[in-house]
């Protein structure tokens, strides 16, 4: 499924470093949700660097859950990606003129 498939009504996971919906939850027998575990990702070494080594077991996670609206909103899932519009600006030569001519522009 991909992401404009869920409903607001939908119960999903959700991954929030790729800022998408991972699936609809599954429930056991008693109704209750079942952890899905978020598998981790290794990052590359450098040239020479040798990897390291835990003392402990690492950590297992698990995927956030919610509805679909409640993740949308916490995890900005349908954000819009801001581009920078330098056409919008004036330039500072502009901005001087019209203030000495006006206090108050727009």
């Amino acid at each position: 499924m991909t992401a404009l498939e869920f409903t607001d009504e939908d119960f999903v996971y959700v991954d929030p470093d790729l800022k998408l919906a991972v699936s609809l939850v599954e429930w056991d027998k008693d109704g209750n949700a079942l952890p899905k575990e978020w598998p981790r990702v290794e990052k590359k070494l450098a040239e020479g660097e040798e990897p390291r080594k835990f003392f402990r077991k690492p950590r297992i996670r698990y995927y956030p859950w919610g509805s679909y609206k409640t993740m949308c909103k916490m995890y900005k899932l349908k954000g819009k990606v801001k581009e920078k519009d330098t056409e919008d600006y004036i330039t500072l030569e502009d901005a001087i003129g019209k203030l000495s001519e006006n206090p108050y522009w727009n």
